[in-house]
């Protein structure tokens, strides 16, 4: 995956994926500049977790680049993928805010690196900025939002249905409007989105191709844009007006 483009100032959009925290904060760049240097830097390989659902650890992690998806374990013991969060994105709020045990795992899904925030630190920086505790909020009802939504089993579906759904949540979390559609920000490779989905690379590149084939995406080479939003939902089995 190529890492999202570094741009002069801490505060630009163009570093940042639009859809993410770091880059709803691009008016405000001192907010953005003082997160960015709060913890530690930390490194993880593909497979590795970054949170663990149950630990009781109240640290955040700011991801400064890569891919990772976050999946919860259901009571009929099934794993769900909650959501995908990427470069700019903050992942472990939660736990910082109630100080319960972690309520989803997040595993990377390639090469992620991120600040991890010690919890003091992370709610005095949101109470000496206002603008980033707006930003966080904002953030945490989108999350709230896709959470109902896509809370079920997503192990049990088929694997295009698996992949239109990830697609529709990276272009409704993530997406860039343009003339011709809505380009999705993260540049994912094939392999990459196979991990997401937890199927064989050779079975994402065909459904690529017949949603392409169908008019509903177009690939580039790591960019797809989505053509027809309303079909990419309808091959997601999801409702056309969510």
């Amino acid at each position: 995956m190529m890492p999202p483009r570094y741009a002069e100032g801490p505060g630009s959009a163009d570093r940042w994926p639009s859809g993410t925290l770091l880059a709803d904060l691009t008016a405000s760049p001192e907010a953005a500049k003082t997160l960015l240097s709060l913890g530690t830097e930390r490194s993880y390989d593909a497979g590795e977790h970054l949170l663990i659902q149950g630990m009781r650890e109240t640290s955040v992690l700011l991801l400064l680049g890569g891919v990772t998806k976050v999946t919860a374990t259901m009571e009929e013991g099934d794993t769900a993928l909650l959501a995908i969060r990427l470069g700019g994105d903050l992942v472990g709020e939660f736990a910082a805010f109630d100080n319960r045990p972690r309520s989803a795992t997040v595993t990377a899904a390639g090469h992620v690196g991120a600040r991890r925030i010690g919890q003091r630190d992370f709610l005095d920086f949101l109470d000496g900025h206002a603008a980033a505790a707006l930003a966080v909020s904002r953030m945490l009802v989108r999350k709230n939002r896709w959470s109902v939504r896509r809370r079920g089993d997503f192990s049990g579906c088929p694997v295009a249905t698996r992949v239109a759904r990830v697609l529709v949540d990276l272009m409704e979390d993530y997406g860039e409007p343009r003339r011709d559609g809505v380009v999705i920000g993260p540049r994912l490779t094939q392999a990459e989105l196979a991990g997401l989905v937890g199927a064989k690379e050779r079975r994402v590149h065909h459904v690529l191709g017949e949603l392409g084939g169908q008019a509903v995406i177009r690939v580039g080479y790591g960019r797809t844009t989505v053509l027809s939003p309303d079909g990419l939902r309808r091959a997601a089995r999801l409702e056309s007006d969510i």
